[in-house]
């Protein structure tokens, strides 16, 4: 690819990779997620599938309709890291790709140990932390699940409090190098003030500071905006403790299709910025390893 076709260096996204060949709420093949991100002069993408469910528990009701189960959801994966790197490799003149897994965060006392074994059996490049569960019901999936989640845990503000003590316990135990969606509730929750209480935002800073004593960079998500959002996730007063704590941010498409790739970043670009931040946090492969390389956004 010519220079002149190179996007901007900022134009990166660390989160997404989802391909309808191994998720059953996206569409495409991999590769055209690929060829998606080459056409838009990304130097660098990250193909970061959902990690495999190990619980029928936690099977979704059309992925059961397919006739999917435990094992299948394992097998998908697999084939999903086979392909990914056969295209780490193909294209590997022309865009950096960085294979990961999107991790499924279901605190059962397994979740870590299944986790840390999917990245060493498949040797897998960098780790993306989200958490879509809270005690049992995915939060992220319909309004019923979610208003199912709140009054299992007492309302909207006992939810984001349990939520956010997970995604501290996910940041602690599986140290990921990006941590996905972390206002992950506003899919449902919106802008409710339950959502920034004193005592939900002192929580959800707790979770930047680990990241920070970490290394772990915040995904700033544009999927919210295809939600019906009006920011990326995080929200504003998320943007600015992350800013004031010095925690490093990077974009995440969070794309299911090819059409969704880089959707949304030149506008999170702009709210970067509109908030203070002015540089953003790139993973890169160097000497057979993980390296980062800090961007400026102007």
């Amino acid at each position: 690819m010519s220079q002149e076709n190179k996007q901007a260096p900022w134009m990166v996204s660390l989160h997404g990779g989802h391909s309808g060949a191994y998720c059953d709420h996206a569409e495409g093949a991999l590769e055209d997620l690929v060829q998606a991100a080459i056409q838009q002069g990304m130097g660098t993408y990250g193909l970061s599938e959902h990690a495999p469910r190990y619980d029928v528990a936690n099977v979704f009701d059309e992925e059961k309709a397919m006739g999917w189960d435990v094992a299948h959801l394992l097998k998908l994966f697999g084939d999903f890291v086979a392909e990914a790197r056969r295209l780490q490799a193909a294209y590997a003149d022309e865009i950096t790709l960085l294979v990961g897994v999107e991790a499924e965060v279901v605190p059962d006392g397994r979740y870590v140990e299944v986790m840390q074994g999917l990245r060493r059996e498949h040797k897998l490049d960098y780790f993306v932390g989200s958490v879509h569960w809270v005690d049992g019901v995915i939060i992220d999936y319909t309004r019923e699940r979610f208003d199912q989640a709140v009054a299992q845990c007492g309302g909207l503000e006992a939810l984001a409090l349990r939520y956010y003590e997970i995604v501290a316990e996910m940041v602690e135990s599986l140290r990921p190098e990006v941590v996905g969606h972390l206002d992950l509730l506003r899919r449902y929750g919106g802008t409710d003030p339950a959502l920034e209480t004193v005592a939900v935002k002192e929580r959800a800073k707790a979770v930047l500071s680990l990241m920070k004593e970490q290394g772990a960079i915040l995904d700033i998500n544009t999927a919210a905006y295809r939600k019906g959002l009006d920011t990326p996730y995080p929200a504003a007063w998320l943007l600015k403790a992350t800013r004031d704590q010095g925690v490093a941010c990077c974009f995440g498409d969070d794309a299911h299709r090819a059409s969704e790739v880089g959707a949304g970043i030149p506008e999170a670009r702009d709210y970067l910025l509109a908030h203070g931040v002015d540089r953003v946090t790139v993973l890169t492969r160097e000497g057979g390893g993980l390296g980062r390389r800090v961007v400026s956004l102007l």
